[in-house]
């Protein structure tokens, strides 16, 4: 199932001017059709779909050529909105990775010494098993 369109963006405005073009309330059927554009599986229940909401305003000849128009214009929006958003994510990613870099770069690595990692060592060993109770040697 396709996820939910929120704006349908220039495949609303398009589909809004043919349907006013034929003459069908776009206030109602424009967000019916798109629903069911949304919903449906495959290109046969679309236009199958399509066909029983159109079929009471054209004749039989034109409701076919109308509906296959309409899941034309339908799959090229969402495959150029599928594009789009892939093209940002790249740039996300790519955005994201170069602050990563720069993150690195300004974090300098702290490089303890031996000796060091000897005298933390001693001095937990030391220290470490002292509870609130107790009062340091």
């Amino acid at each position: 199932m396709a996820a939910p369109v929120t704006d349908a963006g220039e495949f609303g405005n398009w589909l809004n001017e043919r349907l006013d073009s034929l003459e069908v309330d776009r206030e109602v059927y424009g967000v019916y059709i798109l629903g069911v554009l949304q919903e449906e599986e495959s290109d046969e229940e679309k236009e199958d779909a399509l066909q029983g909401i159109l079929s009471a305003f054209l004749d039989e000849d034109n409701v076919e050529d109308v509906c296959k128009q309409i899941i034309k214009q339908w799959t090229d929006w969402c495959n150029r909105s599928a594009a789009k958003r892939d093209a940002d994510d790249v740039e996300v990613q790519a955005i994201a990775s170069m602050i990563e870099k720069q993150a690195q770069i300004v974090v300098k690595q702290k490089k303890v010494s031996e000796e060091s990692k000897k005298r933390k060592e001693a001095l937990l060993a030391q220290y470490g098993n002292v509870t609130d109770n107790e009062e340091y040697p």
